[in-house]
């Protein structure tokens, strides 16, 4: 009958290393069916200090005069261990698989293990840390063993190349020091990348956070427009509604008819916003659009700004051509860097729009006819937080455009200056959406 895992906590000597969020991570799964070789790693890895240990030169299979494990040279006699490893010491694979599985179900994972190769009936180590790794890929595994019954090349084609950063090996006999060493490296490896991983996570959510703090400014430009939109529509609903009143019953259908018209408007352009407005946090879902018909609700959400501004808005090419896209990603594109046309032209000018068929790639182009960008700063015009406008700028607009069209659509976005007057924004997107890890 298998014997049951043994938890063994150092006391605190020091205080343990800080990570964001809480302590380090330092247990340690101990897997021999030898008595003797898991009392020397406990000696080792927990006590204070590592000087009249276990021998770690005795196998399972044969059994060894005890030695004193020596420390480095310069220790004097001990190893200097700063770490409160918790260890987790078991004497088959089966039970050893057992906690790993109910650490990853408690939250409380392992860094990492020393797994002896020869483990009597059952699995040996190597089996052990492929079975681990498939429900705990961040587990680094130390193989120890007094055989070298397998090649590296062999043990990485078992437990596949992609594991290879995941394990190392140890022959029978090594010193406490190898064992401490392995101990501190595969522990602080763990920690870091879970640091990176979780720094990477705050940083993803502070970057939404921006794109949809943008995205509001984008809403809020177009929520004044459609409030005044919507004032016209109430005033047309409350004079048809006044007209129908006194009329006979002829004139009264006519007048009811307007107001259902001006009702269907106003629902169309609730939805329209509602798409703008969507904050990104669900995923992005592609179809095939037609993209003259996105185009054509961008310039009906932005038809207050043009009036106001007295822009003029010329349809240039419109190829009807259908693309798989995120619409709503698409339409935002369109209504930022239309906004940033009307701002750079100054209350008056023209902003032509062209919709291209272009073999396997459509193309949407977007011109004004403002001062465009100085040729020193154009290459910088598309990185976060660069602006021209001031405190009147976040620096977002066109790097929100950018991912959208090169990282949400794998397309091209290009910027330039016309060679006759103003900016020209082309967005290059695929007819066809590229399947995941199909781009470089």
């Amino acid at each position: 009958m298998s014997q049951p895992a043994k938890k063994i906590l150092r006391p605190m000597s020091s205080p343990p290393a800080r990570k964001p969020g809480g302590v380090w991570n330092q247990r340690i799964l101990i897997v021999d069916d030898e008595p003797g070789i898991t009392a020397g790693y406990e000696e080792i890895l927990v006590s204070t200090s590592a000087d009249n240990v276990v021998s770690m030169a005795r196998s399972s299979r044969r059994a060894q005069k005890s030695e004193t494990a020596k420390a480095p040279s310069g220790t004097g006699g001990q190893l200097e261990n700063p770490f409160q490893f918790e260890l987790t010491i078991c004497h088959s694979g089966e039970v050893a698989f057992n906690e790993v599985q109910k650490a990853m179900g408690e939250g409380r994972p392992f860094a990492m293990g020393f797994f002896d190769v020869k483990l009597g009936e059952g699995m040996d180590g190597y089996e052990l840390f492929k079975k681990v790794q498939e429900i705990d890929p961040k587990f680094f595994a130390v193989f120890v063993t007094a055989y070298n019954d397998r090649s590296i090349d062999s043990i990485n084609q078992f437990l596949g190349i992609d594991r290879v950063d995941h394990w190392d090996y140890l022959n029978k006999p090594f010193t406490a020091g190898e064992i401490l060493q392995k101990a501190r490296n595969f522990v602080s490896l763990w920690n870091l990348r879970e640091e990176k991983r979780l720094h990477q996570q705050d940083m993803d959510e502070a970057q939404r956070r921006l794109l949809n703090a943008e995205r509001m400014t984008s809403v809020a430009t177009v929520a004044r427009g459609v409030g005044h939109e919507f004032g016209n529509i109430l005033m047309q609903i409350m004079g048809q509604a006044e007209v129908a009143r006194s009329k006979p019953p002829e004139q009264m259908k006519k007048a009811l008819d307007k107001i259902l018209d001006a009702c269907t408007r106003a629902g169309d352009i609730l939805d329209r916003f509602k798409d703008l407005s969507e904050t990104g946090e669900e995923e992005a879902h592609k179809k095939v659009e037609l993209l003259h018909k996105i185009l054509d609700e961008a310039i009906e959400l932005l038809e207050h700004q043009f009036r106001s501004n007295n822009v003029k808005v010329c349809r240039i090419k419109n190829d009807r051509v259908e693309a798989e896209v995120n619409s709503t990603g698409i339409l935002q594109a369109i209504v930022n860097l239309s906004i940033n046309s009307i701002h750079a032209m100054n209350k008056s000018g023209q902003i032509d729009y062209s919709i291209i068929d272009d073999g396997d790639m459509a193309e949407i182009r977007i011109r004004d006819y403002g001062p465009g960008i100085p040729k020193d700063i154009l290459p910088k015009a598309t990185e976060p937080f660069f602006t021209t406008k001031g405190k009147n700028g976040t620096g977002l607009g066109l790097a929100i455009c950018k991912e959208i069209i090169e990282i949400d659509h794998q397309g091209q976005f290009i910027l330039r200056n016309h060679e006759t007057k103003g900016l020209e924004i082309v967005m290059r997107i695929p007819k066809r959406a590229i399947e995941e890890g199909q781009h470089g």
